[in-house]
């Protein structure tokens, strides 16, 4: 046991006995979010997850606390969401918007609204109290985002103590485990309690058992009025779901005992933590109560293999099948010198230090969390990812289709993680079902769509409470291509043809279909999309009247021209459905052009309208900019232009993500300066206590994504699609190499980034410059690439003949597997 404790220690906890300075030279760029004081609340505690369970870990000194979630966890169960009068109203909905009458319009479409959605739960905490400590010294805690390790250690007299916890995805357990250096010194109590309906079952010493209700019914946070007792409703048992949390703790020496419902552990050397957990969710067509299983045997399972095997196989089953997901992409952007500091420090001084690691470490954040969040087989990250300690959390911590959803993932095919897309691409196939059945009974349209937000069970329909919810987000009904869009990209990634034919043809077919049911002939022949909002926003008349409800915004015409134009080329690739691509086409040449205004800007609306808020969040107009693809300085130079002076007018966002937001916006665009400086307001220090909505931009020490007085987690996957969109584009064809690079990061490189026609990209840059460029194809497919540098291609030693192309951009040929080499040779003529 001595043997293997030292080698644990020398493996684990070398961190531990470090100084700061020492800590700022570990070799291992960006890895270490580290702190020098336990967490006070919930927005300093850090994150760990397996896809399906997540912890947030405190790491106080003589108390634990791992507050415990399980991403099936949800209130409610299906039911019919739709509403059948939509089809009554929406000719009058229609009528009035045509002819002008916005406002009666809003009024009229409230009619053809459902239900709002279920929540997501918090699941149970583990509290654990620690005996006889009093004081402390050398205190430490870090989230190792290399290998997804969350570890703490301090000095107690003449010893010191170390904590690590992990969430594995391969033995489906979270892990923490304790250790002192002085043997039989580690004692402590330990119990679970949950914010929901719970018992505690006595199993042995060891071993105890939380077993849980959620409630069937859950109303939204901005239901305010509705106090707690009616807002949070339980059911008879066997009514909703149920779920069960497995505390087993093995103790190396000393003895483990029950006292009430506590485990306690004396006199100790080592003692390992297990939990494990499942619910009784069996898929979102089946009523978790009624019809669901029975958690205890998954969450038996899952602890007993996990018992049968050693903390050291367990931790290195952890770090190898999350190491190799996360070590793909590497960044560096430079030193920084304050790297002698903790994390949360750092932050507070990026107001007046641009910190290049610390940069890196939060682009790299948002994989850590995409991959702890997201994963195979299981349900997408939510608005919380999977980490949330509330019964009525934020926005029901649900999926907002308008944005929010999408916006986690803009950087997974980029950032080298596609496994992580497949959640999401799962839950959009799932969406496309039951979007069929709202599509015929609240339009009668064929096809299939979704609104604007949706919960585990895949609801479809108008949510907003049968009329409280504001039209410009419950009316509007395109997420359809929007998350088609999705599946269109993962194909571009990967160039799967298989699953082009059976996955994303059918999800895009159907989508196309409601939209081609959706649009009406207008006077002069072309398409109208109406009722049409810009998602969440709302506008003022030329009259003073404000109304959210218009014809033809520019969201919708982007969204539909973008599916449209994707469906033909997908249909013309898998060689069928031929009639159905001559309607897109001809479709395609009906569609309005973009409107822009007085000052040459992009409108949002098809009229010159003020918006209600200068600051507005949401950028739907922003749409063919990013994540879309229908503007370009390559391809679209006018709209470009059109696009910057709209991004100009619009004041400062509102919210964190909606920097991340605009800030990839003017880096499509290929303003470095602009994209920089605006991406600066999402990396602020927001105090953790805060308790206003007001001006906190920025991320809380832990890094999570600020919402005001909230956390709302898409930001998170924003920045980290902000800073690639920075270091490669490919979304026109061609992969455009450094286009809004930051003066801030003259020196640099990146490694394993991938390009759409599959492409992994290695860059390195001295001086705002590429001094080397790799490039692998994994599929064979010509490279087009466009850089203001003359270069030479060589593979193999070898040079390979380049092309111009049309564009001012250079092409080669490639062959599958094969890496390519530029060598810069000087400015072009």
């Amino acid at each position: 046991m001595k043997t293997n404790l030292t080698i644990l220690f020398f493996f684990l906890f070398h961190f531990a006995d470090l100084t700061a300075q020492e800590l700022a030279n570990d070799n291992r760029y960006a890895s270490k979010m580290w702190y020098s004081k336990p967490a006070a609340n919930w927005n300093e505690a850090l994150p760990i997850g397996n896809g399906r369970l997540g912890a947030m870990v405190f790491s106080g000194v003589s108390s634990e606390h791992l507050s415990l979630n399980e991403e099936t966890l949800w209130s409610g169960a299906p039911r019919n969401w739709n509403n059948p009068n939509g089809v009554k109203y929406l000719p009058m909905v229609r009528e009035a918007a045509l002819n002008g009458d916005y406002k009666k319009s809003d009024s009229l479409s409230r009619f053809m609204q459902g239900p709002y959605t279920q929540s997501y739960m918090p699941m149970a905490d583990l509290w654990i109290n620690y005996s006889g400590i009093v004081d402390s010294t050398g205190y430490i805690r870090e989230l190792d985002l290399d290998s997804s390790l969350s570890k703490m250690a301090f000095g107690q007299g003449d010893q010191r103590k170390y904590r690590t916890a992990f969430a594995s995805f391969p033995d489906q357990v979270i892990v923490m485990h304790n250790v002192a250096q002085k043997k039989g010194s580690l004692s402590f109590k330990a119990n679970l309690t949950s914010k929901l309906k719970y018992q505690i079952k006595v199993i042995s010493a060891n071993h105890i058992v939380l077993i849980g209700q959620v409630p069937v019914h859950v109303e939204p946070p901005y239901q305010w009025k509705v106090s707690q007792d009616k807002a949070v409703i339980y059911g008879e048992k066997d009514s909703s779901m149920s779920f069960e949390v497995h505390l087993y703790i093995k103790n190396a020496g000393g003895e483990a005992k029950i006292k009430g419902t506590e485990i306690t552990i004396e006199r100790a050397d080592a003692a390992t933590i297990y939990i494990s957990a499942a619910t009784s969710y069996n898929g979102y067509l089946n009523n978790p109560g009624i019809d669901g299983k029975n958690p205890s045997v998954a969450a038996n399972k899952w602890l007993q293999n996990a018992l049968k095997k050693s903390y050291q196989q367990l931790l290195k089953n952890h770090i190898g099948d999350y190491g190799q997901l996360y070590k793909r992409l590497y960044l560096n952007l430079g030193e920084s010198k304050l790297k002698h500091l903790p994390v949360d420090e750092r932050l507070k001084m990026m107001e007046s230090y641009n910190d290049p690691e610390l940069t890196a470490m939060i682009v790299q954040y948002g994989r850590y969390l995409l991959i702890s969040s997201s994963r195979p087989g299981g349900q997408p990250a939510n608005l919380k990812g999977i980490w949330n300690d509330r019964i009525r959390p934020e926005y029901s911590s649900n999926w907002c289709l308008d944005h929010d959803a999408q916006m986690f993932y803009y950087a997974v095919e980029t950032a080298n993680i596609p496994e992580m897309h497949e959640p999401f691409l799962q839950f959009i196939e799932d969406l496309s079902h039951n979007g069929e059945k709202t599509a015929s009974v609240n339009y009668g349209m064929k096809g299939w769509c979704a609104h604007h937000n949706t919960d585990i069970w895949r609801s479809t329909g108008a949510a907003g409470n049968w009329g409280e919810g504001n039209p410009h987000w419950a009316t509007w009904n395109l997420s359809g291509p929007w998350l088609s869009a999705h599946f269109y990209e993962h194909f571009l990634f990967s160039g799967d043809t298989s699953f082009l034919r059976e996955k994303a043809w059918p999800v895009m077919k159907g989508a196309a279909e409601f939209c081609l049911n959706w649009l009406m002939e207008g006077k002069d022949g072309n398409l109208i999309s109406v009722p049409s909002v810009s998602p969440e926003n709302t506008f003022i008349t030329e009259k003073g009247d404000t109304a959210q409800i218009s014809v033809n915004s520019t969201s919708d015409i982007a969204l539909i021209k973008e599916l449209f134009s994707n469906c033909v080329y997908a249909a013309t690739l898998l060689h069928k459905d031929f009639e159905f691509v001559e309607l897109l086409k001809s479709a395609l040449k009906r569609l309005p052009v973009f409107q822009t205004g007085s000052k040459g800007q992009l409108l949002e609306w098809q009229n010159e309208w003020r918006s209600m808020d200068a600051a507005h969040r949401h950028l739907s107009h922003m749409y063919p900019v990013f994540p879309g693809t229908g503007i370009s300085p390559i391809l679209t130079p006018e709209w470009s232009e059109a696009a910057k002076k709209a991004l100009t007018l619009r004041e400062k966002t509102n919210c964190s993500w909606g920097f991340a937001w605009k800030a990839a916006c003017w880096a499509r665009l290929g303003e470095s300066d602009s994209a920089w400086n605006t991406w600066q307001n999402q990396l602020r220090y927001v105090d953790p206590f805060s308790k206003s909505s007001l001006d906190n931009y920025g991320l809380f020490p832990n890094f999570f994504n600020s919402d005001g007085k909230d956390v709302i987690m898409n930001g998170n996957g924003g920045a980290t699609a902000v800073m690639i969109e920075m270091l490669l584009q490919s979304h026109t064809g061609t992969l455009v190499l450094l286009p809004a690079l930051p003066a801030v990061f003259p020196d640099g490189k990146v490694k394993g980034i991938k390009a759409r026609n599959g492409f992994e990209v290695n860059m390195e840059w001295k001086n705002n410059q590429l001094v080397s460029t790799a490039i692998i194809s994994n599929l064979g497919q010509p490279c087009s690439i466009n850089y203001p540098v003359e270069f030479n291609v060589y593979s193999g030693g070898i040079k390979v003949a380049v092309r111009k192309t049309d564009n001012g951009g250079w092409q080669f040929n490639t062959i599958k597997g094969r890496k390519y080499s530029l060598r810069f040779v000087g400015k072009w003529s």
